[in-house]
């Protein structure tokens, strides 16, 4: 699995950095070209999304208990031509409401995907050091993630970096004042038919996507899971970040599909350790001559 998430990745590398070179060439300072992308049915899928499959039979919608993969994918940080790139985000095809302080965030993220993307060497992307991709940017990857209810929680394991997560169903309220953490304090209830999750305390050195959209310490991200029968279950994120965004936004519907049989229905081991990520560097990405600032917007 290593050798083969790095092959991918060795192989995207050298594909930007040629790109990047070529359009270099012949100007007194390297130039990102922007152009738009088509969502490709496929990208960003991991393991590969399953096309949305027509609706199973009816099933208790408080059982969530299973393996779920992402059906359809996220269409990708450059993927919507609603917004300029430094107001894109892979959640929705909206532009985001960032503040002011917002947008010195995001423009102070230079990650290695998208129409702002950077070169490697000069990227910034917490998880090129191996660190964790924080709560809300795990469900951007299309990997599986498994739901084991228990008496006073909710746990999910996440196959993407080998995560796991509590949510706490005991009827606690969120603290007050949350330690910052990469994954959050998170609390749930059902209201009628939908599990409803309220995460505080995100770390925020977390992006909430690939493409650099941040999070401040004051988000409060919702979940709203809705399980509509046997085989498909719709999921929606809410954002409260006064920090960084003037008004609450939602994601787009994602629709998740239960996995029963086949390589999706078991997790695999998928950990970026330190040492892969050194070695990486060392090869691939520091020696890389293309530097290129990204491209900013202002206010």
């Amino acid at each position: 699995m290593r050798n083969r998430v790095i092959g991918v990745v060795v192989a995207l590398v050298l594909v930007l950095a040629i790109a990047f070179t070529w359009v270099s060439i012949g100007k007194t300072a390297p130039q990102i070209v922007v152009t738009p992308v088509v969502p490709n049915a496929n990208a960003g899928a991991g393991r590969g999304a399953p096309k949305l499959p027509p609706a199973g039979a009816p099933h208790d919608a408080k059982d969530l208990a299973g393996i779920w993969l992402q059906a359809g994918s996220f269409p990708g940080p450059g993927a919507t031509t609603q917004a300029e790139p430094a107001v894109r985000t892979e959640w929705t095809t909206a532009p985001l409401p960032l503040t002011a302080e917002g947008f010195v965030a995001i423009n102070a993220h230079k990650g290695g995907k998208g129409p702002r993307a950077v070169a490697p060497a000069v990227a910034n992307d917490p998880i090129g050091d191996a660190n964790p991709p924080g709560l809300i940017r795990t469900f951007v990857y299309g990997r599986p993630m498994q739901f084991i209810p228990l008496p006073d929680e909710m746990v999910n394991l996440f196959e993407w970096y080998h995560m796991w997560r509590q949510v706490w169903t005991d009827g606690r309220k969120l603290p007050a004042d949350p330690d910052l953490l990469w994954y959050g304090t998170s609390v749930g209830k059902w209201e009628g038919d939908h599990f409803v999750v309220d995460t505080v305390g995100l770390d925020d050195r977390n992006w909430i996507d690939m493409g650099g959209a941040p999070e401040s310490d004051a988000m409060k991200a919702t979940e709203n899971w809705h399980r509509l029968d046997t085989d498909n279950m719709e999921f929606v994120f809410t954002f409260n970040d006064p920090k960084f965004y003037s008004r609450t936004w939602n994601s787009d519907l994602r629709r998740f599909r239960l996995q029963t049989k086949g390589r999706n229905s078991e997790l695999e081991e998928v950990i970026f350790a330190p040492s892969d990520e050194q070695e990486f560097n060392k090869r691939i990405r520091d020696p890389n001559p293309v530097i290129n600032g990204g491209r900013t917007l202002k206010q």
